[in-house]
C-alpha cells in the first residue's frame, strides 16, 4: 500500500513538473519574441566590443613593462610595438645597435606587444648564457613557434628535459670523429642500393669549382653557387643522398627551400598574425598545419607550401631508410634512427624522460632543421668571404702562400681534416664571422624560471636577445687594431669567450658549428686554390647593404670577378 502511495505521489509531481515545464518554455518563447533579435544581436555586439576592449586594454598594459621596472627603451606604437621601426629598417642588427647607442647596453623593446630585453653587457650574458642557463634553457620563441609539448618540435624548439634528451642524443653525431665517418665517406643512394663512393666533400666542392670555371673571366653574382654547394652537401652528408644540385639548375628540392628562405613560402600572413598576436601564435601555427594536411591529401604534393613540402620528402626518406638493411651507413640519418623508439614505447612516449630515445616524428622534424639551419648560414658567409677576398687581395695572398706551403704540388692530400691544419686560414674565416655574424636575432634566450641578474627582476617567459653588432665591433674588446678594419691577426690575442658570438655560447650553441667551419674550410682552400677573386662593379667595402630576415645578407648578393689560376 505504502508503494502503491509513493508511486501516485511520483506521477503527480511529474505531471506537475511537465506542467511547470511547459509554463516556463511558454514564458522563454514569449520573452525572446517580445525581445526580438535586434536585441539578442545588440547582447551579442556588446560581448564581443568588451572582449575587444579588455584584450586591448591587456595589450595597452603590457607597454608599461619596462617602464615600471626603470629600464630604458624605445617609445612602443599601439598594436605594432617597435616592430614596424625594425621593418622599415630592413636590418635587425642594425636597429638595435642604434638602440644600444641611444639607451645603453641594457634596454627594451616590443615585438607587437611582447616584451624583448636586449643586452651587450658581458656579465648579463655570461649568467644568462653559462652560470644561470638552467634558468634560459629555451631560445626566444620564433614568430611562429610550436608547443613545448608538440609531438614533432625539434631541437631548436625544445627545452628543459627534453631538449636535453636531444641534445644528448645528437652531441655525438658532431663530434670531430663523428664528422670523420660521415664526411669522408660517401654513400650515393640508386635504386634501393648504397655505393660508397669516397671524400664527400671533397666531392662537392669538386662539383662548385668545375661550375665556377664555365664562367671564367667573367663577372658573377656568386651567392647562388654558394647556395647550390651548401644543399648539396648537406643532402649527401646528412641524408646519404645526391641530387645533382649544383649542375640541376630546376632542381625542385633546391628551389622549396630556397622558396623558405626568400618569403615565398606561402606563410607570410600567419608570421604577422603571429608577431602581433604571439599569445595565439601556436594556434595559428596549428592552423596552417592542419590546412596543410587537409590538402595534401586533395592536391599534387608539389603544390603543398615548401617547408610542407620539404617535410614530406624527408619523411619518406626516413621510410626508405628504415626498410634499407643491407648496408648500415654512418651519417646523421642513421644515427637518429639507431636512436628510434620502436612502436610499442611510442605509444607511452614520454618527452621528458632522460633516456636515449627518438619518436620518429622527432626525427624527422630534426632532419628538417638541419637541414634549414645549414644551408643559407654556410652560404652565406662564403659570399661575405668570397667579397672579402675580393677586396682584400692582400688576404688573398696570404692564404694562398699558406696552403702552397702546405700542400706543395700534392693537392690530392687535401681533405676536410688536414685544412683544420692551416692556421691562418682559420683566422680569416673567425674575422669574416665577427665582421659579418650570420644569424643575430637567435643568439637569444627565453627565462624558465625566474631570476634576478643585476637587480633587474626576470619573469617567466621573458626573452632575452643580444646586441651581436655592438659587441663584435666593441674596441675594448677586439683592440687596439680598430675593430672596422679586418683584421684576422687580431684573433691570435686571446679575448674573452663571450665576445665572439656567431654560433652563441654555453650548452645552447650551434650543435653544427664543427661541421660548418670543415665545410667552409674545404670549400674556401679549393676556391683559393684555383681562383683569383677581383672587385666587381662595386668594390668599395663599405657599398655591401645588408638585410636581415633572419639572416643577415647581402641585399644584391655579391658580385666578383673570377679568375681561374694556372696551377703547377
Amino acid at each position: 500500500m505504502f508503494s502503491y502511495m509513493v508511486k501516485i505521489e511520483f506521477a503527480i509531481k511529474l505531471t506537475n513538473d511537465m506542467f511547470a515545464y511547459k509554463e516556463i518554455t511558454n514564458i522563454l518563447s514569449s520573452s525572446i519574441k517580445s525581445i526580438g533579435p535586434l536585441f539578442i544581436i545588440k547582447i551579442c555586439t556588446i560581448s564581443v566590443t568588451s572582449l575587444v576592449a579588455i584584450y586591448l586594454g591587456k595589450i595597452w598594459y603590457s607597454y608599461c613593462f619596462f617602464k615600471k621596472r626603470s629600464i630604458p627603451g624605445p617609445e612602443p606604437e599601439f598594436l605594432f610595438g617597435n616592430y614596424r621601426q625594425i621593418l622599415q629598417n630592413k636590418n635587425y642588427s642594425e636597429t638595435i645597435r642604434d638602440w644600444t647607442q641611444k639607451y645603453g647596453r641594457t634596454y627594451g623593446y616590443f615585438e607587437g606587444h611582447q616584451p624583448v630585453l636586449i643586452t651587450s653587457d658581458l656579465e648579463i650574458i655570461q649568467q644568462v648564457f653559462i652560470k644561470q642557463a638552467a634558468n634560459f634553457n629555451a631560445r626566444k620563441r620564433p614568430v611562429m613557434d610550436k608547443k613545448e609539448d608538440d609531438p614533432s618540435a625539434h631541437l631548436f624548439q625544445s627545452s628543459k628535459a627534453r631538449w636535453k634528451r636531444m641534445r644528448t642524443i645528437m652531441n655525438p653525431t658532431f663530434s670531430s670523429a663523428k664528422l670523420r665517418e660521415f664526411i669522408l665517406l660517401k654513400y650515393l643512394y640508386i635504386k634501393s642500393i648504397f655505393y660508397q663512393l669516397g671524400p664527400l666533400l671533397v666531392n662537392c666542392t669538386d662539383r662548385l669549382v668545375d661550375c665556377l670555371g664555365s664562367v671564367d673571366n667573367k663577372e658573377i653574382e656568386i651567392s647562388p653557387y654558394f647556395k647550390r654547394f651548401t644543399m648539396d652537401s648537406i643532402w649527401n652528408c646528412a641524408f646519404g643522398i645526391d641530387l645533382n644540385m649544383q649542375y640541376e639548375k630546376e632542381n625542385e628540392y633546391f628551389n622549396k627551400c630556397e622558396a623558405v628562405f626568400r618569403g615565398s613560402g606561402g606563410i607570410g600572413w600567419p608570421i604577422y598574425l603571429g608577431i602581433f598576436f604571439h599569445e595565439y601564435r601556436q594556434q595559428i601555427l596549428q592552423g596552417l598545419i592542419l590546412a596543410n594536411r587537409i590538402m595534401s591529401k586533395f592536391i599534387d604534393p608539389k603544390k603543398l607550401t615548401p617547408f610542407f613540402w620539404l617535410r614530406l620528402k624527408v619523411k619518406e626518406l626516413v621510410e626508405i631508410r628504415k626498410k634499407e638493411t643491407s648496408i648500415k651507413k654512418k651519417d646523421y640519418i642513421q644515427i637518429l634512427l639507431d636512436a628510434k623508439a620502436d612502436f610499442e614505447e611510442e605509444k607511452n612516449f614520454n618527452y621528458t624522460e632522460m633516456n636515449k630515445k627518438l619518436t620518429g616524428i622527432e626525427i624527422e622534424a630534426n632532419l628538417v632543421l638541419f637541414m634549414l639551419a645549414g644551408y643559407e648560414t654556410t652560404s652565406t658567409t662564403l659570399s661575405y668571404a668570397s667579397y672579402i677576398l675580393a677586396n682584400h687581395q692582400d688576404e688573398q695572398i696570404k692564404l694562398y702562400d699558406e696552403i702552397i706551403a702546405h700542400f706543395g704540388s700534392d693537392l690530392n692530400e687535401i681533405n676536410s681534416e688536414n685544412v683544420l691544419n692551416l692556421q691562418y686560414l682559420d683566422l680569416f674565416i673567425k674575422e669574416v664571422l665577427r665582421v659579418y655574424p650570420i644569424a643575430n636575432s637567435i643568439v637569444a634566450r627565453r627565462c624558465t624560471s625566474p631570476t634576478t641578474i643585476k637587480n633587474i627582476k626576470i619573469p617567466l617567459d621573458l626573452p632575452i636577445a643580444i646586441d651581436v653588432m655592438s659587441i663584435h665591433f666593441d674596441s675594448q674588446l677586439w683592440g687596439p687594431v680598430d675593430p672596422n678594419i679586418f683584421y684576422p691577426k687580431r684573433h691570435e690575442i686571446k679575448r674573452n669567450p663571450l665576445a665572439f658570438l656567431t654560433f652563441g655560447i654555453g650548452p645552447r650553441n650551434c650543435i653544427g658549428m664543427k661541421f660548418a667551419l670543415k665545410e667552409l674550410k674545404i670549400a674556401l682552400v679549393n676556391l683559393i686554390l684555383n681562383f683569383e677573386f677581383y672587385p666587381g662593379d662595386k668594390g668599395d667595402i663599405n657599398d655591401l647593404k645588408i638585410s636581415e630576415s633572419p639572416i643577415r645578407q647581402p641585399v644584391n648578393g655579391v658580385k666578383v670577378f673570377l679568375k681561374k689560376r694556372n696551377l703547377f
